[in-house]
């Protein structure tokens, strides 16, 4: 954990989730590697990891970054748009950013900046990330339509509940989640029922999916971090 690997990581989620919209996933999926669209997200999937390690020596790894992330997204645009593909993608361009900060570059991290940097990335893996994540996974199980995620306001609520969830798990307040899981389900489930919606059952286990994910990177950050 001390190599760049963490704030590679961290301009990675941000530019491939953060900062590519919908319309551009669109564009590449019409026109694969003649999208304008993917050039510039490579352009700047492969900037901003660089600039979040803050060392120009390593102004080398624009070009290799943007030359994998463009070949692997145009790739990509060509498959089913489902939770297989969708982790095959993301172990490909953390694969490739993992190795570059381990074997291409001795620079190590400060134990303070990468407890830091820990910290940074998890946060950001349970907001759109991790909100894609839940929707590949629920797709097949609810029939849902191949699409973008829209920052809608149950997106914007699952967000929420994870980071809650994910401030809890590092204050050491478990009893909390307990709580919030509880509440959560009596209101969507309750609301459910009320409209006379048949899948009720769906998005109580979309609930429980995205607690399970915001637990599970609350305890990586316990377990990676030093402090």
């Amino acid at each position: 954990m001390s190599t760049l690997f963490l704030p590679i990581l961290a301009g990675h989620l941000i530019a491939d989730f953060w900062l590519q919209p919908a319309s551009w996933i669109e564009s590449k999926r019409e026109n694969g590697w003649k999208s304008k669209h993917l050039f510039f997200h490579a352009a700047i999937a492969s900037i901003m990891p660089v600039l979040f390690t803050l060392q120009i020596d390593l102004w080398w790894f624009v070009p290799s970054i943007f030359v994998t992330h463009y070949f692997i997204d145009a790739l990509k645009s060509k498959t089913s748009d489902n939770l297989l593909f969708f982790l095959i993608d993301q172990a490909l361009h953390i694969t490739i950013l993992w190795a570059l900060s381990t074997f291409a570059t001795s620079i190590v991290l400060e134990e303070s900046f990468a407890d830091f940097w820990v910290y940074v990335a998890g946060f950001i893996l349970v907001t759109t990330p991790a909100g894609i994540l839940i929707g590949k996974f629920l797709q097949p199980i609810t029939k849902m339509e191949n699409k973008p995620m829209k920052a809608d306001a149950s997106a914007w609520i699952g967000i929420v509940e994870r980071i809650l969830i994910l401030i809890f798990i590092l204050a050491g307040q478990f009893q909390a989640i307990g709580f919030l899981v509880a509440a959560k389900s009596v209101f969507r489930f309750s609301e459910i029922k009320k409209n006379e919606n048949p899948k009720a059952e769906y998005f109580l286990l979309g609930t429980l999916v995205s607690f399970l994910v915001a637990v599970v990177v609350g305890m990586g950050i316990r377990y990676f971090s030093r402090s």
